[in-house]
């Protein structure tokens, strides 16, 4: 009996003690910068805050918590980290096969008047932010500004012609909620529509949350304003000034995993101005049709499917949303017809990307390890009518769709036409040519008989690598005929004509893109852009090429990199030699080429980080190969300050195989004395590149 009593009073005391400890499960919250974790609950005890999160990312690769992350409470003070439970601080946690896992961190005790704490895993840019988060469970009454109050009155506008316009809209806007002190970073992303490319057009937020900017429009389009995770669409009119406000908490509940179903009664945005109501109704949760052809879902619905069950499923899909936005009868005229655009452009855009689709679905659901699953999906067989939904995109309304032109840029490229003689493939082209060698030409026919039968490590991989390389211009020429002959056989004989947006787009991506390599249009460039039927595309093509005119006279005059000569060494020597000369330094070698879009987004991201470090003993050393055009690279190392060398072909390839680069960038990081500390395949993130050259430094 007496056992029994001290057992009772353990318990009591137990219950007694988490009684005083305050639990928030799934606090509201204002805004984020990243949905990879969100907080399943906050436990504040008589020793310790911790924060039980839950995390969602791709299957197999990794997250970090930083060591220097801390809690900022509303009393004005800061509450550093001080351990993790299941993670390691600092240290990769590789996400489960799930994509799904929890963990644990621990933070001093918070004094019980803290109503509101921020979550900063450290002050780096990327690093994961939570701002605004509600230890009482409850967020306070949302306060509209006047002008706000009155959407209610907004009128309905007709939707514009779909034609080029050209101009700037001007887009107003209110971030609600927004605190001086968040780092929120808000950008509209739009598709150039020129070069095919989405960009981003950074917006500066006021102390008071409030921004106005001028958005550049080809025509009347839609675009999408980023606000940290979240996403607000929105359709602006050239010479239109538009206002929206933005309900951060709204927005960021509604796409969190877990208060998506806690309903607040709240609208996500508030529309004013030009196109106020339809943008409104594109953001009404009730009408967002087009998340039907995208995410999880989808991805699970088309598991295992061929061509035409694919093809069977996207027509069902396509038919049953048009006919519930025909059926919606709170949609005004032109949010019904804008959304029966979008929906035909979704189920283009689904269609043209049936190969990389079916591949995700495999991977996602196959239940085999990721490699693995890449490696036994085998590509749809398309049948000879597939491609009979491409008439869609000649139509000139998919102007109003922002990614349209990207569409339309990789457009045929996962299109598998069968072609004879020496189009047949790649290797056929190449071996017809007189430009390759008899010896190259007997390894790449030993190399494509052993890919044709299937043999999963053909010979001659390491070979064909530099070959790929040797041969780069043949490559290029090959593409180009396959695509020339897509575009104008293959699905030109569905849209019945030769004429309209689809062909003229295509022939104009082909001139900017010219013009993006750094590389001025010729006069006969411009002939066969004015026999274009719209003058837009001479218009734009020119002010275009007149902007790279300006920056390769701008860029003889800069200064802060250094081109280098390689020289005349032996190949086990270069490294060496490139290096050597700033021996007593640290250097961060980056290997990378003027085309590798993640080789350019890097640098972008690296350039405040050089200015961070400016005046300590670190060298940028820039090696980049013959495959990088030399008239693009000499104008665009300008911008990238540091030390360059565009080695030749033989030299590539030898410090290919010295370093094992499987792909650029790839990074090499070198101490003072020459040794080797580290090296990353792929960009690994500023937050680690500064920590490991300061690494270096201490050595």
């Amino acid at each position: 009996m007496k056992q029994f009593s001290i057992l009772l009073l353990a318990i009591a005391s137990c219950c007694l003690l988490q009684a005083k400890d305050r639990v928030v499960k799934q606090p509201p919250f204002i805004v984020r910068n990243s949905s990879t974790i969100e907080i399943d609950r906050v436990v504040v005890s008589d020793t310790a805050t911790v924060l039980d999160i839950k995390a969602y990312f791709r299957p197999n690769n990794w997250i970090r918590i930083s060591s220097e992350s801390y809690l900022l409470a509303d009393n004005g003070e800061k509450y550093p980290i001080r351990s993790g439970n299941g993670i390691t601080l600092d240290k990769e946690f590789w996400m489960p096969e799930s994509g799904e896992a929890s963990f644990s961190l621990i933070f001093p005790l918070l004094p019980p008047t803290v109503k509101v704490i921020d979550f900063i895993e450290s002050d780096c840019e990327d690093c994961f932010k939570i701002w605004g988060i509600h230890l009482d469970g409850k967020l306070p009454k949302l306060d509209l500004p006047v002008t706000v109050k009155a959407k209610k009155t907004i009128t309905e506008e007709s939707l514009p012609a779909a034609k080029f316009t050209g101009g700037k809209a001007i887009l107003n806007g209110y971030l609600l909620g927004y605190q001086k002190h968040y780092q929120i970073a808000a950008h509209v992303l739009l598709c150039n529509f020129l070069t095919g490319i989405f960009e981003q057009n950074p917006i500066k937020v006021n102390e008071d949350g409030t921004f106005s900017m001028e958005v550049e429009l080809h025509a009347p389009s839609m675009v999408t304003l980023k606000v940290g995770d979240s996403s607000v669409k929105l359709f602006l009119v050239p010479g239109r000034e538009t206002t929206v406000a933005v309900n951060l908490r709204e927005i960021n509940r509604m796409q969190s995993k877990l208060l998506k179903d806690h309903k607040s009664g709240e609208e996500q945005v508030y529309c004013m101005g030009a196109m106020g109501r339809l943008n409104n109704e594109l953001n009404e949760p009730e009408h967002q049709w087009t998340a039907l052809w995208e995410g999880d879902q989808f991805l699970k619905e088309i598991y295992n499917m061929s061509a035409d069950t694919y093809k069977a499923y996207c027509q069902s899909k396509f038919e049953k949303v048009k006919a519930d936005i025909q059926g919606d009868k709170t949609l005004s005229e032109a949010g019904r017809q804008l959304l029966l655009i979008e929906n035909q452009y979704q189920y283009a855009l689904s269609l043209s990307n049936i190969t990389s689709y079916l591949m995700h679905s495999f991977v996602k659901y196959s239940g085999l390890p990721e490699r693995e699953a890449y490696q036994k999906f085998q590509r749809p067989v398309q049948s000879e009518n597939y491609y009979d939904y491409v008439s869609i995109l000649n139509k000139p309304e998919m102007l109003f769709c922002s990614g349209y032109s990207q569409m339309m840029k990789y457009l045929g490229y996962e299109i598998d036409v069968k072609l004879d003689g020496n189009m047949k493939d790649i290797f056929s082209y190449i071996l017809s040519s007189d430009k390759v060698s008899a010896a190259d030409a007997q390894t790449i026919k030993e190399f494509s008989a052993d890919l044709g039968a299937g043999k999963e490590k053909p010979v001659h991989m390491e070979k064909m690598d530099e070959l790929r390389n040797k041969y780069s211009t043949l490559f290029s020429e090959y593409s180009a005929k396959r695509m020339d002959y897509i575009i104008n056989q293959v699905l030109g004989k569905y849209i019945g004509s030769d004429k309209g947006i689809f062909f003229d787009l295509k022939k104009v991506m082909t001139l900017a893109q010219k013009i993006s390599d750094f590389q001025p249009m010729t006069e006969a460039d411009f002939q066969s852009v004015r026999q274009l039927s719209d003058p837009y595309y001479i218009n734009a093509l020119t002010a275009m090429n007149d902007r790279l005119l300006e920056t390769i006279e701008a860029n003889k005059k800069k200064t802060g990199y250094t081109v280098n000569e390689a020289g005349e060494v032996k190949d086990e020597d270069l490294f060496y030699s490139i290096t050597s000369k700033f021996k007593g330094k640290v250097i961060l070698v980056d290997f990378w080429a003027t085309w590798c879009g993640p080789c350019k987004m890097a640098m972008k991201q690296m350039k405040p980080m050089k200015e961070d470090l400016a005046g300590k003993d670190i060298v940028y050393v820039f090696i980049a190969g013959e495959n990088s055009p030399k008239e693009t690279w000499d104008n665009m190392i300008p911008d990238i300050h540091g030390e360059h060398y565009r080695v030749t072909e033989a030299q590539w390839n030898y410090l290919s195989k010295q370093f094992s680069i499987q792909g650029v960038p790839t990074y090499i990081i070198v101490d003072k004395e020459g040794g080797i500390t580290q090296k990353y395949t792929g960009f690994p993130g500023v937050d680690t590149v500064k920590k490991e050259l300061l690494k270096a430094l201490e050595k």
